[in-house]
């Protein structure tokens, strides 16, 4: 009996390893991934196999992207405590955690299924439980705000917590500044750059003080300081193509429309295959949007040149 039972936990743990590795060696759009991690459920060695990769450096994404898969797959009540549960395993860095929780709480929006439909701001805050799973909590809360646009309710939230903004993470602050940054307050600006710095121009925080940028239409220089950020090291390959959008729209801002075309081209291209039909459509718009500046532009300059004339 002791034999068969050895045996067979040991056949359940050599296929949680070999799922991992088949989930690894698909492509991150794949939907067999999903697949893979329905089948990891219902295997009880597939926690200690996670466990191990953890411990490696090089496999810790994977185990993040393994959670994410696990989360998205059914986004209903109970996807940020499922989140939460997962945080507690992984123990992640500010750096891990910004990565899953910015993806998950883009997808939770996406389906109708935000974190602040399902939170009040006194659970967000809360200060009861397990450090990984409340920080947890406060970052989709809080990237819930920010996908909502809601940058008041954002700054409010920040100034509930009751932590000084210097002293929180530099993802944390990153959000507060683009509470700020998205409402046109100058002392935003002033937080990028120390941000950056300490973030190592860490890409998820650079997009969240792009974004803010973006949004603060009302602040001076905006698209210069838009395309300023894009060119610092966060953006260094120059393929990403929501940094491309926001780009797209500073060089039309600034009349450069030639310039405008190439970066939503680039954008356009970049854009991953299973990217959300919504986005794919703001970006054409965008470069309507762009055509249509330039061509009453150049209307305009033909007008001046024939009033010259006569």
């Amino acid at each position: 009996m002791s034999s068969q039972s050895g045996t067979a936990g040991h056949h359940n743990v050599q296929q949680a390893a070999e799922l991992i590795a088949d989930f690894a060696a698909l492509p991150q759009t794949s939907p067999a991934r999903t697949s893979i991690v329905r089948r990891l459920r219902t295997l009880p060695s597939a926690q200690s196999e996670l466990a191990l990769a953890l411990q490696e450096t090089a496999r810790r994404p994977l185990v993040f992207e393994i959670a994410r898969t696990d989360v998205e797959d059914c986004m209903d009540d109970t996807w940020i405590y499922k989140s939460e549960r997962w945080m507690k395993l992984t123990r992640p860095s500010w750096q891990e955690l910004a990565q899953f929780c910015t993806d998950t709480a883009w997808t939770a929006r996406r389906t109708s299924n935000s974190a602040a439909a399902y939170l009040t701001v006194r659970q967000a805050l809360s200060r009861i439980g397990a450090g990984d799973a409340l920080r947890t909590r406060r970052y989709l809360y809080a990237l819930a705000l920010r996908y909502d646009y809601r940058c008041r309710a954002l700054g409010d939230f920040f100034t509930a917590y009751a932590t000084p903004p210097d002293d929180l993470d530099p993802f944390s602050r990153a959000l507060h500044a683009f509470a700020l940054l998205g409402q046109s307050n100058p002392a935003g600006l002033e937080l990028i750059e120390p941000i950056l710095h300490d973030a190592r121009h860490h890409r998820k925080v650079a997009h969240v003080l792009l974004h803010g940028l973006w949004l603060g239409d009302s602040l001076p220089d905006q698209p210069q300081l838009i395309l300023d950020l894009f060119a610092t090291p966060a953006f260094a390959t120059g393929t990403d193509p929501i940094a491309l959008y926001r780009k797209t729209q500073a060089l039309r801002r600034l009349g450069r429309y030639h310039d405008a075309l190439g970066a939503i081209t680039d954008a356009l291209e970049a854009l991953p295959p299973a990217m959300d039909p919504a986005v794919h459509s703001d970006f054409v718009r965008e470069r309507a949007l762009t055509t249509t500046a330039r061509d009453m532009t150049a209307s305009r300059g033909t007008a001046l040149q024939q009033a010259h004339a006569s």
